[in-house]
């Protein structure tokens, strides 16, 4: 794991990026707060490897079930 500030990010960010492709890497604010970095692989969604599952029913069939379903509440 890698450990960089805000400060390095901001004046080398190249870097920092580029050591997230091989590394864990985790960038501490100036606040205390830690955030981990994460590359995303060719701007793809990581629901794009969930299979599609065909329900049979339409946008709306669903949003009138949800509806009834908070009605309960």
């Amino acid at each position: 794991m890698l450990v960089f500030n805000i400060s390095e990010l901001t004046k080398d960010a190249k870097k920092v990026f580029n050591a997230a492709e091989t590394n864990d890497v985790i960038i501490n604010n100036d606040d205390g707060k830690s955030y981990r970095l994460l590359p995303v692989e060719n701007g793809n969604s990581p629901f794009d490897n969930i299979p599609k599952v065909k329900l049979g029913i339409t946008t709306q069939e669903i949003v009138k079930i949800i509806r009834e379903c908070k009605e309960g509440f």
